[in-house]
């Protein structure tokens, strides 16, 4: 049964997923040709160590040498375009699946089917999972090996464990899309209440730095889980799975809950 729901995604969904995994690989691909250039300025590590810390927490991934593989990585892929990229698919396929099918009149529709609500958000949680995933796998390969004639070498566990903090951001902010369309109506509300969020979420990882006042709240940065931990440096951040995963449960519990309790509209 879950199979058939992956795969009925994928055929309802494939032109899209391809398109982004072509864009994905190409964005990544052009930034990986620029390095050895950046690895050969002299002047860019003195720049990187001299801004700002919250300047570099938000832009370069905290890295104070630029020029190294692991400071090119994660100040030019992994700090803003990859998490960027990946939650504007996650968000937009999330509103989409509860919040534009109703707009469209096709959640009626659905679910005049001999199907409960419970299942209906399951079924697009699975898809939208599935299609962050292939993403995930899309960014890791690009990287792995497209770095590798630029002498872009890393611990390979490293660069696998910033991928799947990348997807697990991403899946976070898609669901909060999903529940915020299973909750109240409208796909262009789902997606401003999830972007907002997620802009907050690195605002606020990266102020904290500098801002004391901040800091008590950084722990409650999805961003923040999932990078603070410089993964690409460290390894597999457990903590910080954990908690994002903690609250993509909690907003598939609260979508299913949503969508159960309110009307759906004609």
């Amino acid at each position: 049964m879950n199979a058939e729901i992956v795969l009925e995604g994928f055929r309802e969904h494939r032109r899209s997923l391809l398109w982004w995994s072509f864009g994905l690989i190409v964005f990544t691909a052009i930034t990986l040709v620029f390095y050895p250039s950046m690895r050969d300025s002299a002047g860019l590590s003195a720049y990187s160590k001299d801004l700002p810390e919250a300047m570099r927490a938000m832009f370069v991934g905290g890295e104070l040498d630029l020029t190294s593989p692991s400071g090119f990585l994660n100040s030019q892929i992994f700090a803003v375009m990859a998490p960027t990229l990946l939650a504007i698919f996650a968000v937009s396929t999330g509103a989409s699946a509860i919040a534009g099918d109703e707009e469209r009149g096709l959640l009626d529709q659905r679910l005049a089917q001999p199907v409960s609500r419970t299942s209906v958000v399951i079924q697009q949680f699975l898809w939208l999972s599935a299609g962050v995933l292939i993403l995930t796998i899309v960014l890791l390969a690009t990287v792995g090996l497209g770095g590798r004639p630029f002498d872009l070498n890393v611990n390979f566990m490293n660069l696998l464990a910033i991928s799947v903090s990348t997807g697990l951001f991403g899946l976070l902010f898609g669901v909060m899309s999903l529940a915020v369309g299973c909750v109240i109506p409208g796909k262009s509300r789902a997606v401003a209440v999830a972007a907002a969020v997620a802009t907050l979420s690195w605002i606020i990882d990266g102020l904290a730095k500098s801002v004391s006042w901040l800091e008590p709240v950084q722990d409650f940065s999805p961003y923040h889980q999932a990078y603070g931990a410089s993964p690409l440096l460290n390894g597999i951040p457990w903590g910080g799975w954990a908690i994002l995963a903690a609250i993509t449960a909690s907003l598939v519990a609260i979508s299913i809950i949503g969508l159960n309790r309110r009307d759906i509209r004609q």
